[in-house]
């Protein structure tokens, strides 16, 4: 996998948004420390900007692992 491969990019963003070192695809992403409503929205918001893909919140709430997040952005993995 190449730095810019769309995964390696989206698994940058999401642990950005996240505030951690990094995160794997079949993470739970929702057992960060840190996590909560903001940082929910903070995927939505980046999902939506980066990806131009409307994403709701009982979209992120239905998801389970940052795979599922990567499919609601349409990138591929």
């Amino acid at each position: 996998m190449g730095v810019t491969d769309p995964m390696r990019e989206f698994l940058d963003r999401v642990a950005e948004v996240l505030e951690v070192p990094e995160i794997g695809a079949s993470d739970d992403f929702r057992a960060v420390p840190m996590w909560g409503s903001l940082m929910g929205f903070g995927l939505i918001v980046m999902i939506g900007q980066k990806y131009g893909r409307k994403v709701s919140a009982a979209d992120i709430i239905a998801a389970r692992t940052v795979s599922d997040l990567a499919s609601l952005a349409g990138v591929a993995g």
